[in-house]
């Protein structure tokens, strides 16, 4: 074996190469969790919303440095780096952009087009990183210079087709002042954070899931005293089918949380509260959870129209004060499903709420909003994160 390897460097030596020019011995591992799916946000760009899975197979420690999208070209759609992409990276072993031998993290994506820009084929991920070894003591060291490795590097890998549009729907609710609390795209919120391995498969159900809460005419949550269900004044609410469609998972057997405070009674089963899960063809599921115990007004297999009254806000399961939570998935299950975008038909903004040190949670006193951001009117398009939007009739 040895004679007909060296023969063939000597005949063919570019066929003896252990790495090509365009292959690099990267130490991570990166890949898509899911294809993403275009969605026109309020901002009037359309997003893709998708996370890189990272995993370091190797003995060295890695630190991410700069992460891009880029099309097939090459050419440069998005970017972080530095701080920026410290943000949107959640290390599951070690801290911040360094993954240790052994360790994984998600790298949170939101990019971004103009409204009219066709959109590429697909999507590739261009990383640049550092690594370092590992001393005697087990932390990290500049890489010896005399190592077959170069400290800093470069690749592009993770390719990924773009999925298909988003959902067009009704809103699930009516009347003024609903703010999309945890929304997408641009912060790694309890939402979008969400990754989670279900029968050893990863799944972002929450990728563009909202908490619906509801402000009053004055601004505020509520009035009164923080833990009193009767506080918050669209505790509930009519809560609507988004779309026609079949009900095919459903919950009704979880009480109510006291507001103000931690969850009590939580389990995989009752996580979701009282819930509904429709399915609306195409494979677009609605999924509406923290209803109001014996409010839903259909079962299993009844069908639905847009527009129909299925339920009432509520405050059951994994709540601390009454809402609406409210997202649309690949499949059934609400968390063995991967999270889909949806727009809905129409709304008005009315800015976006600031949550930096905000106390309008715990405290009767009014929500800080920007009117200047995302104000007017909007069709056929995503609310975004903490965005206070009204809904027709």
């Amino acid at each position: 074996m040895i004679c007909v390897l060296a023969a063939l460097a000597t005949a063919t030596p570019a066929l003896a190469q252990a790495l090509k020019s365009n292959e690099v011995l990267s130490s991570i591992a990166v890949a898509p969790i899911s294809t993403p799916n275009p969605v026109l946000g309020a901002d009037g760009r359309v997003h893709l919303a998708y996370e890189l899975f990272v995993t370091n197979p190797s003995k060295q420690f890695v630190t991410l440095d700069k992460v891009e999208a880029v099309d097939p070209d090459g050419r440069p759609i998005y970017g972080l780096d530095g701080d920026a992409l410290g943000a949107m990276v959640s290390a599951y072993a070690g801290g911040g952009r360094t993954l240790p031998p052994g360790g994984s993290a998600a790298v949170f994506l939101d990019v971004t087009f103009a409204r009219d820009v066709p959109l590429p084929e697909r999507v590739l991920a261009r990383v640049l990183a550092t690594r370092q070894a590992a001393g005697p003591d087990g932390k990290p060291v500049p890489m010896p210079a005399d190592a077959p490795l170069p400290a800093t590097f470069s690749f592009t890998g993770a390719p990924t087709a773009i999925g298909k549009p988003a959902v067009v729907i009704a809103p699930p609710l009516r009347g003024k002042g609903w703010v999309a609390i945890n929304g997408c795209c641009d912060a790694i919120t309890s939402h979008r954070g969400a990754i989670m391995a279900v029968n050893g498969q990863l799944r972002v159900p929450e990728r563009f899931a909202i908490d619906f809460v509801q402000l009053n005419a004055e601004d505020h949550l509520f009035t009164g005293d923080v833990h009193a269900l009767k506080s918050y004044a669209y505790f509930g609410a009519p809560v609507h089918s988004v779309a026609d469609g079949v009900v095919v998972n459903l919950y009704d057997a979880t009480g109510e949380q006291v507001p103000g405070g931690a969850a009590k009674g939580i389990n995989p089963e009752n996580i979701g509260g009282n819930m509904l899960v429709i399915d609306m063809g195409s494979g677009n599921f609605a999924f509406y959870a923290h209803l109001q115990p014996g409010s839903l007004k259909v079962k299993l297999g009844d069908k639905v129209k847009a527009g129909d009254v299925i339920g009432l806000l509520g405050n059951t399961g994994n709540s601390t004060a009454p809402h609406l939570h409210f997202h649309v998935m690949d499949g059934p299950s609400p968390l063995d499903a991967n999270g889909l975008p949806y727009a809905f038909t129409a709304f008005q903004s009315q800015g976006v709420v600031q949550i930096d040190g905000a106390d309008f949670f715990d405290k009767p006193v009014a929500a800080t909003i920007d009117r200047r951001r995302l104000e007017g009117p909007r069709q056929n398009a995503l609310p975004l994160n903490n965005e206070v939007v009204d809904f027709g009739p």
